[in-house]
């Protein structure tokens, strides 16, 4: 295998920065190897399975594609509407006199909160990161809001019909925040290469 061809696999999809420097870095790696007195071949196979490279490399740096995420205003709009009308909906139920609402007044005016606690954050990230915090957070917020309201119907005597509502979606959360955060790491770590973070 050439060099050029394991720099095509293990490069495969990683935004140009990241693919710049590390080629530089395994080209001057085959050229020490060289140096030492190993062939072309013997020294690009020092290199190792080019995709483990890969996706060792994906794991540290952006994908062009999660460099190129377009920003989903829409969403965030559309998500954003639906959370004042539901909030005003189950205030004015709260008004009339209806207690159930209570619940869902609780999980609509948090998630109200945190989506200005989410914007806050979101608008002085890199645009890669905005977009993507965006896209995502808007649909996470809603489910937010509509679990919270159930966890304290459940907690005022009345329980969501599926028990286990209560327990799956906090875990959910908690693995997409934590690839989420993964995700955010490698777009600054590949705009620090381009100079941009």
């Amino acid at each position: 295998m050439t060099l050029n061809d394991w720099l095509d696999v293990a490069l495969r999809d990683l935004a140009p920065a990241a693919r710049d420097r590390m080629t530089d870095e395994y080209q001057a790696h085959v050229q020490d190897a060289m140096t030492g007195g190993l062939t072309d071949p013997e020294a690009v196979a020092t290199l190792g399975d080019p995709e483990q490279v890969n996706r060792a490399l994906r794991r540290t740096y952006a994908t062009a594609s999660e460099l190129d995420v377009k920003p989903g205003t829409g969403t965030w709009r559309f998500m954003l509407g639906t959370l004042i009308l539901y909030a005003t909906a189950t205030l004015i139920f709260l008004a009339v006199g209806i207690e159930s609402a209570l619940g869902s007044v609780t999980g609509s005016l948090t998630a109200l909160a945190l989506t200005w606690l989410v914007w806050r954050l979101a608008r002085n990230q890199p645009i890669p990161v905005r977009n993507f915090l965006l896209n995502q957070g808007g649909a996470w917020l809603m489910n937010f809001s509509l679990w919270l309201g159930w966890e304290v119907k459940a907690w005022l005597g009345d329980p969501p019909p599926v028990q286990a509502i209560q327990w799956l979606l906090p875990v959910l959360w908690t693995v997409w925040m934590v690839e989420s955060g993964r995700r955010v790491q490698r777009v600054h770590r590949t705009l620090k290469l381009e100079g941009r973070a």
